[in-house]
């Protein structure tokens, strides 16, 4: 007599809670806010949200990754400005991202994540994605001027991002000089040259 074995069914584990993936995220925020990076703490977080640490890092690996989705769900992105110059489209995105960073300049965020990212590959993924995410109204403003004929159809615009946020990350990070209003405009009066981004 042949006997049939009913299938299988695997168990799953009890289905994530939107609601508490919201709360956790929203004290990790607010704990930003108030104490930056270095004083955010899983501890912390999971006091503020009402949850046990457990119920965390069965969600996220580290403090970073944690920080890094918290990040991620801030709607308040640059917008990508469309003034039908390329000169004009630059000097709106970065008048927008230069008053962001002063009200912001005191931030701990992205030199941690940089050093957490130098020991932990999940994280520097996750930091290349978010940045990445960031820069996309800049790209998006670089591709119509290429469209316009205002950038060569031979410029790497990548490389274009990375001439343009270089020189900010850098004094943000390392010589702490001003990010103002005129130091953008040099930085686009070199940039914007017949030999650099224009066609020839």
């Amino acid at each position: 007599m042949t006997t049939t074995t009913a299938p299988t069914v695997a168990r799953r584990g009890r289905p994530r809670d939107a609601r508490c993936d919201e709360a956790i995220l929203r004290a990790t925020l607010e704990m930003l806010g108030e104490g930056g990076a270095g004083n955010l703490s899983i501890d912390g977080v999971a006091a503020r949200a009402g949850v046990g640490k457990a119920t965390i890092y069965r969600r996220w690996s580290s403090k970073e990754a944690l920080l890094l989705e918290a990040l991620s769900t801030d709607t308040n992105a640059i917008a990508s400005p469309d003034s039908g110059t390329l000169r004009g489209d630059l000097e709106l995105y970065f008048d927008d991202l230069v008053e962001r960073l002063r009200q912001n300049q005191n931030s701990d965020v992205l030199p941690h994540l940089i050093e957490a990212a130098c020991y932990d590959a999940e994280v520097r993924n996750s930091l290349d994605e978010y940045l990445s995410s960031r820069q996309l109204p800049l790209r998006q403003l670089l591709q119509r001027a290429q469209e316009r004929g205002e950038i060569a159809a031979r410029i790497d615009l990548a490389v274009v991002v990375d001439v343009l946020v270089g020189p900010v990350i850098y004094r943000r990070l390392m010589t702490r000089d001003r990010i103002d209003g005129v130091f953008v405009r040099k930085l686009l009066d070199i940039v914007l040259t017949p030999a650099g981004l224009r066609p020839v």
